[in-house]
């Protein structure tokens, strides 16, 4: 409920406030109508998935600007108030607002957003120049908890793709970058929950899980084909990164002795250019590299061991 009253404290109030159930069954939904009544609009569905939720609510909302908010997360008071102010500022050409978030629940995430980002020394109010540029570097300075968005941007180019698992925020934001300029807030008004006791969708790439290649492989390909991209120096580090996540997928299978899905993602990157000799030498260069890395980890670890152990002479 912490989020939901985040919202309704904002110093600029907003329009509406939307909230999808999706397919909760733990009486969330009673709980919400009970406490706040008509001050949101609820709306229950099946369980879907975020993307799925995100659109429904996009379907649902009938403001100019969009904003989004997870249930484990906050908003300062003045995070619409700084963003109207900001997109009043920049003028039409600016169709998304975003601000600087910190984390809580995890003592080891000290820095921002924006820190981690490099975005520093950034004035208050500012425009972001290619973000591209920090989504293929994975080092995306806004996150969709931060975004005021125009509505009919989202609508127009689908909104969330529903067949993503993870990562379904950054291909919007990759598809916005062609469409409209992005402004920002350089003040943390938003707070990520990233409690230790967490298990979300991003323990997934410590497991080499298939929603994780399949999902990442996906986007690529899409942006691939986007006529913005084409011909462009982002086609060729798009590529890379393609080519490089089927590598570590058929990895995966390989190390799982799914020899016929292996061979799927083997027979894609054939089809990138790739001959079956620099592809096995590839996967083996790889596996060599992982290894020698693992050894060396290896042995700085028995060099603090050993260097620590007292002196029995």
């Amino acid at each position: 409920m912490c989020a939901i009253d985040s919202v309704l404290a904002q110093t600029l109030p907003p329009d509406e406030v939307i909230v999808i159930d999706d397919g909760s069954t733990d009486g969330t939904a009673e709980a919400i109508r009970n406490r706040y009544g008509d001050r949101v609009r609820l709306f229950r569905q099946q369980n879907a998935g975020v993307s799925a939720a995100r659109n429904r609510a996009l379907r649902e909302a009938q403001g100019e600007w969009i904003a989004f908010l997870d249930s484990d997360d906050i908003w300062l008071p003045t995070k619409i108030e700084r963003q109207k102010e900001t997109l009043t500022r920049f003028g039409s050409e600016f169709g998304l607002c975003f601000t600087d978030c910190v984390y809580h629940g995890n003592p080891d995430l000290e820095r921002s957003v924006f820190e981690e980002a490099g975005l520093t020394g950034a004035p208050r109010f500012g425009s972001l120049e290619d973000p591209v540029k920090y989504i293929l570097a994975s080092r995306e300075p806004f996150w969709t908890q931060s975004l005021m968005v125009r509505h009919a941007l989202l609508a127009e180019p689908n909104g969330f793709d529903e067949a993503l698992t993870l990562r379904e925020d950054t291909d919007v934001l990759f598809r916005l970058s062609f469409r409209t300029k992005f402004c920002f807030v350089a003040e943390p008004l938003v707070r990520i929950d990233r409690a230790l006791s967490r298990d979300g969708l991003c323990t997934l790439y410590g497991k080499a899980d298939d929603r994780v290649f399949d999902s990442l492989e996906r986007s690529y390909t899409k942006w691939l084909a986007m006529p913005e991209v084409g011909g462009t120096g982002y086609e060729k580090q798009i590529r890379e990164m393609l080519r490089l996540i089927c590598y570590s997928s058929a990895e995966a299978k390989i190390r799982e002795f799914r020899i016929a899905a292996a061979f799927r993602e083997i027979r894609r990157l054939k089809a990138m250019g790739n001959s079956y000799p620099s592809l096995l030498f590839g996967l083996l260069s790889r596996k060599i590299k992982k290894l020698r890395r693992g050894n060396k980890e290896a042995e700085q670890d028995e060099g603090k061991v050993a260097g620590s152990a007292p002196d029995l002479a």
